[in-house]
């Protein structure tokens, strides 16, 4: 046979330092990853390779047959061990496909059947021949098998599994020709000048080729982790994110309660002030009249807990506990109107409210309805504390723009420059308008009465004509 351009032990050289950078490249891999699927295969590859330089030694013995020495089918036996588990481990086969999961839990357990096998038959000095017949026999039925199991996994049409594919059917090819040649030394002399005289070499270059394979697999499959890393980042930081927005909707659902407080309930705790001031002087000179300030004043209570129901109501949506349906909310310009006439029932003031009937079919959103309704009322109770007004207009327009509340009374008046900065009523108002991105305009001078005006952009309300403008004068 004509000599090669390489001799066999400088491929063989050759091809072991190849297998020893990828072993490498699986080690660094697991040092990274800390995933079990790579030490394996860096296992793998070791053992094949000290497989390798064994099956040299056994070729010093010019009657050399496969499967002769037991250091060398043990160590065979353990890298395809390694190789059956790695594969079970990269392609998840006990979860995409049971059966050919089982089929390769067969070929583990053949392996070490054999092994055991094997042994006995070594102690009990069974003639080489047989147990290298045996041998044979065990590795072309594992080679069956495994051609049996690559077609299905390919049905797995995973990304890897062109390289396993791949890499499996150079392996088992050189496989299948070292044991062929084996019994061919008429035409495989083992040469040394001349490296495919000798089986393993076809062998090794299978399990070379299959092992560049499978790192290419392998580089995808890390690449793949680290996409998956990025994704698990990016779902965190929204998660995050989404915590941070929760956050700031609990200290802004915080600052609501503090301001519905004062502008709901402090109002109505302030008319109970009033009111009783009011009883204490009518005491002695109009018993009668001091009297129904009394039960005025409880009524007054009685409204203040009915308040803190309706802002504990106004937190969470109203539902019809008998059906387990949503109930309709109530119409703006009805809460507007007994809001305000509940304010001004006993008072010397004059009230005029101009109110449109929303269409109940397109109403407006429940949270604007309700800072809406809490800004109507914390004006009004500014004008029946401050103002001294003989008459007050309520005025609500709604239009397919924008929207606008405006009050105006014709009391004593006041400089809003000279307003102190640390008022807690004015400061809400504005809060609220800045919330629900509109603006609060106040003109007033002193003697000139008041005008306060809630505008913003509104484009998904519809609504019929204006209702009349009423008047209720006490």
């Amino acid at each position: 046979m004509t000599a090669c351009l390489v001799t066999y032990p400088q491929l063989r050289l050759f091809l072991d330092g190849m297998l020893a950078m990828m072993a490498v490249y699986a080690l660094l891999s697991f040092a990274q990853h800390r995933k079990a699927i790579y030490w394996q295969y860096a296992f793998y590859i070791g053992c094949m390779v000290c497989t390798f330089r064994l099956v040299d030694h056994g070729y010093q013995n010019p009657h050399y047959q496969p499967g002769q020495r037991f250091d060398i089918v043990l160590s065979e036996s353990l890298a395809l061990m390694l190789y059956v588990r790695f594969t079970m481990q990269l392609m998840d086969v006990k979860r995409n496909d049971p059966t050919s999961y089982r089929v390769l839990q067969g070929i583990l357990g053949l392996l070490v059947g054999y092994l055991l096998l094997d042994g006995i038959l070594l102690l009990s000095d069974v003639s080489i021949p047989v147990r290298s017949a045996l041998y044979t026999a065990g590795r072309i039925l594992m080679a069956l098998a495994a051609l049996y199991v690559v077609p299905r996994i390919v049905w797995l049409r995973q990304s890897i599994v062109t390289y396993f594919v791949v890499g499996s059917f150079f392996f088992v090819m050189g496989c299948l020709v070292a044991l062929s040649i084996n019994f061919l030394p008429a035409i495989f002399v083992r040469n040394p000048t001349n490296p495919f005289s000798f089986p393993v070499i076809y062998m090794q270059i299978g399990v070379a080729l299959e092992v560049l394979c499978f790192t290419l697999g392998i580089s995808m499959r890390n690449s793949q982790l680290e996409q998956e890393q990025l994704v698990m980042q990016a779902k965190l930081i929204e998660q995050l994110r989404e915590n941070e927005r929760k956050q700031l909707q609990l200290q802004r659902i915080r600052a609501d309660i503090a301001r519905d407080l004062h502008d709901d309930v402090g109002g109505d705790l302030s008319s109970i002030s009033m009111l009783s001031m009011a009883a204490d002087r009518e005491l002695v000179t109009r018993p009668e009249e001091a009297r129904a300030l009394l039960r005025l004043i409880g009524e007054s209570a009685r409204q203040v807990l009915a308040n803190m129901r309706q802002i504990v109501w106004s937190l969470r949506a109203p539902v019809d506990e008998a059906a387990g349906t949503a109930l309709p909310p109530e119409p703006l310009d009805c809460r507007l109107r007994e809001a305000a006439e509940a304010l001004f029932e006993h008072q010397f003031t004059k009230l005029h409210l101009d109110l449109p009937d929303f269409d109940a079919a397109n109403p407006l959103p429940d949270e604007l309805c309700r800072e809406l309704y809490l800004i109507h009322k914390e004006l009004l109770h500014n004008v029946l504390r401050h103002a001294k007004a003989s008459n007050v207009d309520v005025c609500l327009q709604l239009t397919n723009q924008q929207l606008c509340l405006r009050v105006t009374d014709d009391g004593i008046g006041f400089d809003p420059a000279n307003v102190p900065a640390q008022s807690n009523g004015l400061a809400s108002l504005h809060q609220r308008a800045s919330d629900l991105g509109g603006t609060l305009t106040i003109h007033s001078k002193p003697g000139r009465g008041t005008t306060c005006t809630f505008a913003m952009p509104y484009l998904g309300a519809s609504y019929s004509p204006a209702a009349q403008p009423t008047e209720v004068a006490i």
